[in-house]
């Protein structure tokens, strides 16, 4: 059985993640026709917990799983407990007595209850009544919509869900008319102000990383700049010490740690140290974002057997967040960072084998099945394959973010 299942996070209004949605498909071949929501939703679940490892998707983290009337009705939320699962009811479910008497069954059991695509509309207060949270996408109520949904509810006791968020703009916005959650790539995009410069103390870090990104690194160019601020410096060595690499022994200078790791290792492990140290008024889940991409990228290009001298695979997913964390053009950055001629091809999106990957990461996160299915036979990885990659990629990155003090 292809399970592919992708994860996007739910943010509060302080941008920390406090659940996902898993985003399904069962197989590629079926892109181009509507799928079927129970079937769709039965393999999902399954997949999820008996292929994949549900707590290795999600960290541990409640899931929003789309439930059509009929798998409602048929007590499949009861696979996974309620302190995991939030049952989204999809908008084409009607307030009928069973479907009520359904979700309060839910309720008494600890479940929550989430509307999705919720719209203003008669004979729809019944399932409001029984809801916890109700989600309103973005991209289809504009404008005065937008207040006239939050003023309607203002008075019942459901949370709001803002999804398909993909602005800070938009964000914003929702923050302003009570919305509690949010969903949307808006987290991973710039916030570009024509004119505004990166400030001083991000120049020096961008600095830095451009010695860390010279074909060959300059061991004591890295060490001066590193030793220069101490905070920096500190961190990464509480990370090489961290059970995430699990070294026999504690490494106590930049040099030794150097030797240790070797240039690759060391490489990654001082980009994430500086990217944590530039995330100020980020999201965590922007720098976890970037360690997955990294991840797959290095996973997929060594099970196609594509390598290059010089080229890391996993620095054109982890700098594919660069222009979200300094919220500055990702070419401009580019034009000032000397990073590998494959790995900037990359990253602007040229067809290049590298390219293709990191177009495929994206196109996975944002559950594009069908740019996911074109770019699979480009790539040339049996289907199959991607989603393990892919939940291997999410693993690995959740792990290491719980074994590092962040």
């Amino acid at each position: 059985m292809k399970v592919f299942v992708a994860r996007q996070p739910i943010f509060d209004k302080l941008k920390r993640v406090v659940a996902y949605e898993l985003l399904f498909r069962s197989g590629l071949e079926n892109f181009f026709s509507a799928s079927d929501g129970d079937a769709a939703s039965q393999t999902v679940m399954s997949g999820a917990v008996h292929i994949f490892g549900l707590a290795s998707l999600t960290g541990g983290k409640p899931v929003f799983i789309n439930f059509t009337r009929s798998l409602l009705l048929s007590k499949l939320a009861f696979v996974l407990p309620p302190t995991h699962l939030v049952v989204e009811l999809l908008e084409t479910v009607e307030p009928d007595n069973e479907a009520l008497n359904a979700c309060r069954e839910l309720k008494q059991h600890g479940y929550l209850i989430a509307l999705d695509d919720f719209v203003l509309r008669p004979g729809y207060e019944p399932l409001i009544s029984v809801a916890d949270i109700v989600k309103v996408d973005f991209l289809q109520v504009k404008g005065e919509e937008r207040k006239k949904v939050s003023q309607s509810l203002a008075r019942s006791k459901v949370r709001l869900l803002a999804e398909k968020v993909e602005t800070m703009e938009d964000f914003r916005e929702a923050v302003q008319l009570g919305y509690t959650y949010f969903q949307g790539f808006f987290f991973s995009k710039p916030e570009i102000v024509s004119g505004r410069e990166v400030p001083s103390h991000k120049l020096a870090y961008l600095r830095l990383i451009q010695e860390l990104n010279q074909p060959e690194l300059d061991f004591s160019a890295v060490e001066a700049a590193l030793k220069s601020d101490l905070s920096l410096s500190l961190k990464l060595l509480r990370y090489i010490n961290s059970a995430a690499i699990g070294l026999r022994y504690p490494v106590t200078s930049l040099r030794q740690a150097m030797v240790l790791l070797g240039e690759q290792n060391f490489r990654r492990w001082a980009l994430l140290a500086l990217a944590t140290s530039l995330l100020e008024d980020k999201p965590q889940e922007l720098i976890l974002t970037g360690v997955v991409r990294g991840r797959f990228c290095d996973l997929v290009c060594q099970r196609v057997g594509w390598r290059v001298l010089g080229v890391d695979p996993f620095l054109v997913g982890f700098l594919s967040v660069l222009d979200a964390l300094l919220d500055q053009p990702l070419p401009q950055l580019l034009d000032e960072l000397p990073v590998a001629p494959e790995i900037k091809d990359a990253l602007l999106g040229r067809p290049t084998l590298l390219g293709l990957v990191h177009n495929l990461v994206i196109a996975y996160e944002r559950a594009d099945w069908e740019r996911v299915s074109e770019l699979i036979g480009k790539v040339g990885l049996p289907e199959g394959e991607v989603p393990l990659l892919y939940a291997e990629a999410v693993a690995w990155a959740d792990m290491l973010f719980q074994q590092i003090p962040l």
